[in-house]
């Protein structure tokens, strides 16, 4: 069954936790493929029309990674590899960390976690 909700910048880390392996408990240090196919979940696959501008396919699996940047973060999905080739092409650091994050930094999800990545914003 596919089902939709309305997603909180910040909400990354409980979507990761239940839903994306549904809505059952993760265990620490079992990743989240490994969680989708104990509970017999399909792994979630992009979807929608503004995929393409930002260099998304439809019908790619997204990955854990994505969802921490995206939902946990604020960032591009595919922030890491966005940043690498900018830099490769002789962008500054800055200019290259501020193509790759999404709207405001989300500041309301204090945690180490947070606070680190905030480290990579400019």
């Amino acid at each position: 069954m596919i089902s939709q909700m309305n997603i909180r910048p910040g909400d990354g880390r409980s979507l990761l936790r239940g839903v994306m392996v549904g809505d059952g408990h993760r265990a620490a240090g079992t990743s989240l493929r490994a969680a989708q196919d104990e509970a017999g979940v399909p792994p979630g696959i992009w979807k929608g029309r503004g995929l393409a501008a930002v260099g998304l396919k439809a019908g790619d699996v997204v990955t854990e990674w994505q969802v921490e940047l995206l939902l946990g973060e604020g960032r591009h999905p595919d922030a890491d590899r966005i940043e690498r080739e900018l830099l490769a092409q002789g962008n500054s650091p800055v200019q290259a960390r501020r193509a790759i994050v999404l709207g405001r930094p989300i500041e309301y999800n204090r945690s180490p976690e947070t606070d680190k990545a905030k480290e990579h914003i400019p």
